[in-house]
């Protein structure tokens, strides 16, 4: 396996895992919060809004500067 196919099957999980907590919201009838909640509370404030895109930067970099 190389680095490429563990970072496919890296992104598959995580895709995997926000599929399947947006299945649990929605069985939990809106007991559990959404994603867009959490999203909506990240860009409040600037701070966090600026924190967000960095995050966003650096996993961009890191994910496909190879």
């Amino acid at each position: 396996m190389t680095w490429r196919d563990a970072t496919w099957a890296i992104w598959s999980v995580i895709a995997l895992l926000f599929v399947a907590s947006e299945i649990a919201v929605i069985v939990s009838r809106g007991r559990l919060p959404r994603a867009d909640d959490l999203f909506r509370v990240m860009t409040t404030s600037p701070t966090r809004r600026t924190l967000l895109v960095l995050g966003w930067l650096w996993l961009g970099w890191h994910t496909f500067a190879r």
